[in-house]
């Protein structure tokens, strides 16, 4: 049975992370976006979580056999492979709008690359196919011989991994092989404890709800002010709150009726999560071309916001209409290709 807030959920992840390549694509920076960011960030946290909940729990049975993690992993190498053209073309444009000059065997390299060096925004897909491929290898293994030895490695990574790596190294690494060992936690907790989680988050009232959103934000504002040695034990902390609170925030706002657009959203996330991207870059091209750009530049903040707007739904919106036609098969592997579990 869907569990209605694990769409909303997935939903209010999915505007985090468009928010995110937003305002890294803006023509010039938003402090509204920037300050926003800093304190009140969990959006992949969660959606490692949810993918774990929905897509993991099975891989965790002992008798899971090839033939089901198969049946979990081949759709999303399928998704991340077919869009690495679009990935190239939307790099490309970037390098023409910024006027910068075009490497194209730098980019093809990268697409050659791609699936030992995740390319793109779309690196989630390449990193949850090898989290369930964890999950299944350690399925026999007690809870918390996973759990721990993975919460530790996410836990050093928030806090101190770029501290301990060095900036070159971890710039060399790219979001794909950051996110890969960091957010394994997420994923691996929300397949081995899918249903303690599910029925805890039901059984909580508005008032916690509330409470962790107060409890984020000031966690956040303390991350973001504070120096020294706190400071990285700090963003862990904020980022477990936080994944906590967008769960607890999801239940609560799915009992209310503004609520279900976000539950759409989630629901059909794989949508904007892959063109998003693309639908940001080709806006900014039409605004350069047109001499809108200036006027873009000159506003930051409704720049970034307009752009999270249209990236969270022009996609989906196009998409609905033509989602019983072969464009379909843009976004989900074909049914002749599936394994069945």
């Amino acid at each position: 049975m869907r569990v209605g807030w694990l769409d909303t959920a997935k939903g209010l992840a999915i505007a985090g992370i468009v928010l995110i390549h937003a305002t890294s694509w803006s023509p010039s920076p938003s402090p509204e976006a920037t300050w926003l960011l800093q304190r009140f960030l969990a959006s992949l946290p969660v959606f490692f979580l949810v993918s774990g909940i929905v897509s993991g729990r099975s891989l965790t049975d002992p008798a899971a056999t090839v033939r089901t993690l198969a049946a979990r992993v081949l759709p999303l190498c399928y998704l991340y492979t077919l869009w690495q053209p679009v990935v190239l073309g939307y790099r490309v444009l970037r390098d023409v709008t910024a006027g910068t000059s075009v490497d194209l065997v730098g980019e093809l390299l990268r697409v050659a690359a791609s699936p030992i060096r995740p390319n793109g925004e779309i690196w989630y897909l390449w990193a949850l196919a090898l989290h369930l491929v964890v999950i299944w290898a350690t399925r026999r293994l007690p809870t918390a011989a996973v759990l721990i030895p993975t919460f530790v490695m996410c836990a050093a990574l928030i806090g101190w991994g770029r501290t301990a790596l060095g900036d070159d190294t971890w710039h060399v690494l790219g979001p794909g092989l950051q996110g890969l060992p960091l957010y394994l936690f997420f994923t691996v907790v929300g397949a081995r404890a899918a249903s303690p989680i599910v029925a805890r988050v039901e059984r909580t009232g508005p008032t916690t709800s509330v409470c962790a959103l107060v409890l984020w934000a000031v966690l956040g504002e303390l991350h973001a002010r504070l120096g020294g040695v706190a400071q990285p034990a700090v963003g862990v902390v904020q980022t477990m709150v936080g994944t906590v609170a967008v769960l607890l925030a999801a239940r609560t706002a799915t009992r209310y009726a503004w609520a279900t657009p976000i539950s759409a959203l989630g629901r059909w996330s794989v949508v904007p999560y892959l063109t998003h991207t693309a639908i940001i870059g080709v806006t900014l091209a039409a605004a350069l071309w047109s001499g809108a750009m200036p006027l873009l530049v000159a506003h930051p903040t409704l720049t970034v916001a307009g752009l999270t707007i249209l990236g969270t739904t022009f996609g989906l919106v196009a998409f609905v209409p033509l989602r019983n036609t072969p464009v379909a098969f843009a976004f989900r592997l074909p049914s002749r290709r599936r394994v069945q579990a």
